[in-house]
């Protein structure tokens, strides 16, 4: 059936590389789907609800990814993309089990956490975003991405509800594990993979004067708005729905499952529209969109609230990341052989992006209540049309 709706929709089959690596992406998302909206949540209770303290724990890794990303690009040209993956892989399995360890009050395990989590990206997301844009395909890469990203959308529907039953259920600790071995199972689609090898040619020095370049200005501005319209959404709004909801953990999963449900046809539509219409145009649109539905979030007093103003903005995402991803995977595959350069200044604008957020956030939550902290992702969501 899956294989039939792939011809139909894409009128074509997916290449055996790209099927290995988002098959690995998918479980991993399994994996992270379970934790993803609740790992904020947890170190906001493991902190004693002071988020200042969350929001320093993400600025520390995330600074170092940005710093440390172009020594993972050097190993990955020593050692190749399929191992690098692969041991970005045992890392991400890793950070569950030191997340593990934390939530059994271990000390150590914070500095663990922080050093399993940054060695993971690191290694791993150059080579896939690497590999990504070479196995799609020039003339459907907006219906491929918009068709991988909804069946792995799918799969995820069930998990936020899945893990506030656990939770409410049981403890933290159950979460923790059963990411531990989902994660662990991922690395097998990567073992199917062609070795391949990609040199990156840039100095340490080179990368940071290349990332703040003329010629490069717009995607740095671009990126570093996508990293820090991330932050809001990955950290601050599921802190903010679990106050609101006044630690229901049920209730938060219920209602990020609704509106993952309810975003994967239109996500299928915007991908066929996105390979037909200006890819700069729909972005554009779908920003302002998009900002619009982070000011609604600030007035969100009820559950209903949140599920209305979610859902409408799952569907203004997807307009504006849509084609903004496409984008992306196409500037990336048009550098040819530099694809890993462009890739490590793209995850390093946007690491550094979501870094300047969190300073922002520290300080603005001297003044204001949370949910004004949504101004500066409507602000940041705007910097998506630069690219």
């Amino acid at each position: 059936m899956a294989l039939e709706f792939e011809e139909l929709y894409l009128k074509t089959k997916l290449k055996p590389g790209l099927v290995a690596i988002y098959s690995n992406r998918i479980i991993q998302q399994i994996a992270s789907g379970l934790l993803g909206f609740f790992v904020p949540i947890f170190l906001f209770i493991y902190f004693d609800y002071y988020i200042q303290a969350v929001i320093l724990f993400y600025g520390i890794t995330f600074l170092l990814f940005g710093f440390l990303l172009p020594i993972g690009a050097k190993a990955m040209s020593k050692i190749g993309l399929k191992v690098s993956m692969i041991l970005g892989s045992l890392f991400l399995v890793g950070y569950f089990v030191s997340l593990y360890l934390l939530s059994n009050n271990i000390a150590f395990a914070l500095i663990l956490t922080i050093s399993f989590v940054t060695l993971f990206r690191m290694l791993y997301w150059i080579p896939y975003h690497t590999e990504f844009a070479k196995t799609t395909d020039d003339l459907s890469r907006g219906k491929e991405i918009a068709f991988l990203v909804s069946i792995s959308t799918l799969v995820s529907v069930a998990l936020p509800l899945i893990a506030g039953l656990i939770i409410s259920k049981f403890n933290f600790s159950v979460l923790f594990l059963m990411s531990i071995i989902i994660a662990s199972i991922s690395i097998i689609p990567i073992l199917l993979l062609k070795p391949v090898q990609e040199k990156y040619t840039y100095s340490y020095l080179q990368t940071f004067k290349e990332l703040f370049s003329k010629k490069n200005r717009k995607s740095l501005f671009a990126y570093g708005g996508e990293g820090a319209e991330f932050i809001i959404g990955f950290v601050i709004w599921p802190i903010f729905i679990f106050q609101l909801l006044e630690g229901n953990y049920l209730s938060v999963g219920i209602i990020s499952s609704s509106i993952i449900l309810i975003s994967i046809i239109f996500r299928l539509a915007i991908g066929n529209l996105t390979d037909k219409m200006s890819k700069r145009k729909i972005i554009r649109a779908g920003s302002f969109l998009h900002a619009l539905g982070w000011i609604g979030k600030i007035f969100i007093q009820t559950t209903f609230h949140i599920f209305a103003v979610g859902a409408y903005h799952a569907f203004t995402s997807i307009i504006m990341r849509t084609p903004f991803t496409t984008l992306m995977y196409e500037q990336a595959a048009d550098r040819g052989h530099y694809v890993d350069e462009y890739t490590v200044l793209r995850e390093m604008a946007i690491s550094f992006g979501r870094v300047l957020m969190l300073i922002l956030i520290f300080v603005l939550l001297s003044f204001v209540s949370l949910n004004f902290t949504f101004i500066l992702a409507a602000i940041a969501t705007l910097l998506f049309s630069i690219l």
